[in-house]
């Protein structure tokens, strides 16, 4: 794709065998979609189009996370992978309008419009859906609402209540500057004030509140670099124009639906689901407090419920330890939902 093309990429990488040769039977498709009447985005990697469908659901919102796909190598193996951009964001970040349309029910709309359109595609009853962050928010409503097209809820970074974690987030950057002596943060979070952090002031004092987070290790633990910018500039899913345009558009994304992202409290609204629900958290997040995450755990009514804790994560366990997140699913997820 040149530099100079306005177009969205349309490409990914082959899944190839240790000889460099494509993988028969294997599904490697980066494709639009309409969705709630609009145009989204698609990619579908597997080294079989038999395995069951893994449907990632990004954080934000609006932070779509094609641009991750080089880490789903071990995933890619024993799943069909979907990774969704999501209204406004990415590749789909065009579909911000109508803007009357950016809010969390239509997004959850969005999320089983697309199942449905997956189950039936590869001839599947039900999907795995993990959901990180805003898309935990999202996977669980689907999960309550259509629960006959989900084998499986996991999630990353579980935000259970968007307003609680503002103010556990708070009391610990405060005490962390305190402990580190970082007197520059401790008065910038002093004058701040404390949450809940509401409307356009507030999405900017919790922006700075996230900044802090990443420096004290709360949001990105593990020694491993985050390269989100790295990652998005050896894309081959994004064309030039469409990661010019990333940032941008995650920021509307952020905009427009914070309102909605301040009124979650699943612990109120979510109180049951039908499916097996598998939370996989960092100890060390405190964007979406672990604690939040494991009180709401304690109360979730579901058929079964596992929460793993992971020692050497903070928001993105899935990233951050790789290897231990493919075991949970391959070898404690899977055995819990029925085939087909």
């Amino acid at each position: 794709m040149s530099f100079l093309s306005l177009g969205p990429s349309t490409r990914t990488k082959p899944i190839l065998d240790a000889q460099g040769r494509t993988v028969p039977g294997s599904v490697a498709t980066l494709e639009p979609l309409t969705l709630g009447g609009v145009r989204q985005w698609l990619l579908v990697r597997g080294r079989s189009a038999d395995n069951p469908i893994l449907l990632k659901l990004h954080g934000g919102p609006g932070q779509a996370e094609m641009a991750t796909v080089g880490l789903n190598g071990l995933l890619e193996a024993d799943f069909v992978v979907v990774e969704w951009d999501q209204r406004g964001a990415g590749k789909s970040g065009a579909s911000i309008q109508p803007a009357a349309e950016m809010n969390l029910g239509q997004l959850v709309a969005d999320t089983i419009e697309l199942t449905e359109h997956l189950t039936q595609r590869f001839g599947k009853r039900q999907l795995i859906v993990v959901g990180h962050s805003w898309g935990s928010v999202l996977g669980l409503m689907a999960a309550q609402q259509r629960p006959d097209l989900f084998s499986a809820f996991v999630s990353t970074g579980l935000i259970a209540n968007f307003s609680e974690g503002q103010q556990v987030a708070y009391r610990f950057l405060l005490a962390e500057a305190e402990r580190r002596s970082a007197s520059k943060a401790l008065a910038e979070l002093t004058a701040l004030g404390g949450p809940p952090y509401a409307g356009a002031d507030g999405r900017a004092k919790w922006k700075r509140c996230g900044r802090w987070l990443g420096e004290f290790g709360a949001v990105w633990h593990s020694s491993e670099k985050f390269n989100r910018v790295g990652w998005m500039i050896s894309s081959i899913e994004y064309s030039w124009p469409e990661k010019l345009r990333f940032s941008r558009a995650a920021e509307r994304s952020f905009d427009l639906l914070y309102a909605d992202l301040m009124s979650v409290n699943l612990i109120e609204t979510v109180r049951q689901v039908e499916v097996p629900v598998f939370f996989a958290e960092g100890r060390h997040d405190q964007l979406a407090p672990v604690e939040v995450a494991e009180r709401y755990f304690s109360g979730l009514i579901a058929p079964s419920k596992q929460l793993v804790l992971f020692e050497n994560s903070a928001h993105f366990p899935q990233w951050e330890e790789r290897e231990k997140f493919h075991k949970l699913l391959v070898d404690t997820v899977l055995p819990a939902v029925p085939e087909g």
